[in-house]
């Protein structure tokens, strides 16, 4: 990428600033930034706005959007109280060295398809703050227009969720075939899905058939995953077939479900 002009700023005002209101490009880690080949008049390093935190809130936990895949994966914060949900969505991703470059407000901001960090978002209900602007669910940012320029702060992830994370991809470290998350919380299920290869829905006909059961039973957890398996849409790259997606999805999302029931 060519870039014509090149700014640190060293606080979120100035920082909005610059991305809002003279359209610079936001700079998250830049893993992903060769993935475009446009040229940017003014790119905006966020690096030193001290976003790089894990933070517990009290009922909820928030992610600042320079907090790393790495560190995310590694959180003890996190793993106290998803598991093993977080380090299982971005342990895999490629290597070490690029864990550490990786940012979540990067892969959150771009709507990457391939994301299964997206996809446990999804399900999660996760908020986005966005400094100076209201927070927006995440599921209405990723199907809402993409609108004007916004400066995300951090996410922010409520307490309290019993939940599991599925994936099948060809090798370890490769981008999934597909993902699935289901989380259930407040007596309600929230199923998504992910790397279709486009990036993660939710699955309402799903949710419908489980209710308020927490513990549903492995026909309700069949029936569920064959209903988003009918109700999602897929595609075909080099990883799978629309087909193949829509056969292993009701697989993924009954292993979730049943995962985050016990």
């Amino acid at each position: 990428m060519d870039i014509g002009r090149f700014e640190r700023p060293g606080t979120l005002g100035e920082a909005r600033t610059l991305i809002v209101e003279q359209r610079g490009l936001p700079l998250g880690g830049g893993a992903w930034v060769h993935m475009t080949a446009k040229a940017a008049e003014l790119a905006v390093d966020l690096s030193g706005l001290g976003l790089d935190y894990i933070r517990d809130c009290g009922d909820a936990i928030e992610i600042g959007a320079m907090a790393t895949a790495r560190s995310i994966e590694t959180s003890t914060l996190l793993s106290a109280e998803f598991g093993s949900l977080f380090s299982d969505a971005t342990g895999h991703l490629v290597g070490v060295q690029l864990r550490n470059i990786i940012t979540i407000g990067g892969t959150v901001a771009g709507k990457y398809g391939f994301s299964d960090l997206i996809t446990v978002l999804a399900a999660l209900d996760a908020s986005l703050a966005m400094y100076g602007d209201a927070s927006i669910d995440i599921m209405s940012f990723l199907t809402g227009p993409r609108g004007k320029p916004f400066l995300l702060e951090k996410i922010v992830v409520k307490k309290g969720v019993s939940v599991s994370f599925q994936s099948l991809r060809v090798t370890r470290n490769d981008f999934a075939i597909l993902n699935a998350c289901a989380a259930f919380s407040g007596g309600a299920w929230r199923v998504a899905v992910g790397a279709r290869p486009a990036a993660a829905r939710l699955s309402l006909e799903a949710a419908r058939i489980l209710g308020s059961d927490g513990t549903p039973s492995a026909e309700a957890a069949g029936r569920a995953g064959a209903a988003a398996a009918a109700e999602l849409s897929f595609g075909d790259d080099t990883r799978g077939s629309s087909g193949y997606r829509r056969a292993i999805c009701s697989v993924l999302v009954r292993r979730a479900i049943l995962e985050a029931s016990r």
